[in-house]
């Protein structure tokens, strides 16, 4: 038995695979604790802005803290909970860079896990602006802590025992890694073998939407209203059942779509023939898995990376955002319904998911991190 701090990042895209690698953890018999915040801490985020960061009219050290809060506050809160829960490992979102430098603080092993399936080192380029890389920089961080300064970026700290991704490796399309580097497959629960089709009147087709708040979207926000416009009439002028997991806002819904609002996706996707999604990584890996076909219309950060090999692969068909209409939506979303290369296409990225075991792999490899530590201290 291990004991594990988990680090999740709190977006719904970041804290779903978390949840679900922590209960492979449990079920294999290990301790497993999570790190939220405390009321009591010293790590806040969303709260009010510290008067010296607004006075300083620095704008990438505003940036980081809206993005991050206080990345000193948050290691120390992290190393507090390490020591209360007497944790052998931490496993940290990279967006969550206090779980590794808790770790380093402790001298514990840990675990970094992305939740974006782009396979490179600095993947959190897609979700930041270039101009704001260098806030990100590590030096004043880790001054502050007493650590060495190694010139990783905090958004880019990679564990030297183990890097998970949840992508495959046919996905990834990469032929070589670095060796802690290990291709996992989505950390979700994995269906069974997709249910052959049966051809019904008026199919499902599930519409996803970021769930990101429109200030985070920023510019992005205005093409995701276009997209769900668009969408909700591209629906209502074909035969299908359209289940939309967004609230309607100021759209107008025809008769055979609903907007329901925020709303699990596992059990709509279990009855759906087809999705139409922004691109985001847990929303895409959870229709995959199911060998559902796709039609993409990536908002923002890695979701044209996702959409872009999508359509590579024939997984489904990409449409732009910012442009897109009613009449692309619907040709689309006719093709991967009517075609059936794109089930094809998705029932192969099932198989090859099922066959990686994600949770339970991904849960073997951690336990082996702590097991490979204590060969090394023995």
């Amino acid at each position: 038995m291990t004991r594990i701090l988990l680090v999740p990042f709190h977006p719904p895209g970041h804290t779903e695979p978390m949840a679900a690698l922590g209960a492979q953890l449990r079920a294999q018999g290990h301790d497993v604790a999570v790190f939220a915040g405390s009321p009591t801490g010293r790590w806040r985020l969303g709260g009010p802005l510290p008067a010296a960061l607004v006075f300083s009219a620095d704008g990438g050290t505003l940036f980081r803290h809206l993005f991050l809060g206080d990345v000193e506050d948050m290691t120390r809160d992290i190393a507090d909970h390490a020591r209360e829960h007497r944790a052998d490992l931490i496993v940290a979102d990279v967006m969550m860079p206090g779980g590794g430098l808790a770790a380093e603080l402790l001298g514990l092993p840990w675990v970094s896990l992305c939740c974006s399936p782009v396979p490179e080192p600095d993947a959190y380029r897609h979700f930041i602006p270039a101009h704001a890389v260098d806030a990100f920089a590590p030096q004043t961080t880790l001054k502050a802590l007493g650590l060495p300064d190694d010139g990783h970026n905090l958004l880019g700290r990679l564990s030297p025992w183990l890097h998970l991704i949840p992508t495959t490796p046919r996905f990834a399309g990469v032929a070589e890694l670095p060796a802690p580097v290990r291709l996992v497959g989505p950390l979700a629960p994995t269906a069974s073998a997709p249910r052959p089709r049966t051809p019904v009147e008026n199919p499902t087709v599930v519409v996803s939407a970021s769930t990101a708040a429109a200030p985070t979207l920023a510019g992005a926000a205005y093409s995701q209203d276009r997209y769900l416009a668009a969408v909700a009439e591209a629906l209502g002028g074909l035969e299908v059942t359209g289940l939309v997991t967004h609230p309607a806002g100021v759209v107008e819904a025809p008769a055979n779509v609903r907007f329901l609002g925020p709303t699990p996706h596992d059990p709509l996707f279990d009855q759906a023939a087809a999705v139409v999604t922004h691109a985001g990584w847990g929303t895409v890996s959870r229709a995959l898995v199911r060998g559902l076909p796709l039609v993409l219309v990536p908002i923002a950060n890695d979701q044209h990376h996702i959409a872009d090999r999508c359509a590579e692969l024939g997984l489904g068909i990409t449409l732009p955002a910012d442009r897109v209409t009613a009449a692309d939506l619907r040709a689309a979303v006719r093709a991967v319904l009517e075609e059936p290369g794109y089930r094809a296409a998705a029932a192969e990225f099932a198989a090859e998911s099922r066959a990686l075991a994600p949770l339970p792999t991904a849960a073997a490899l951690i336990s082996s991190t702590h097991a490979l530590d204590a060969v090394r201290k023995g």
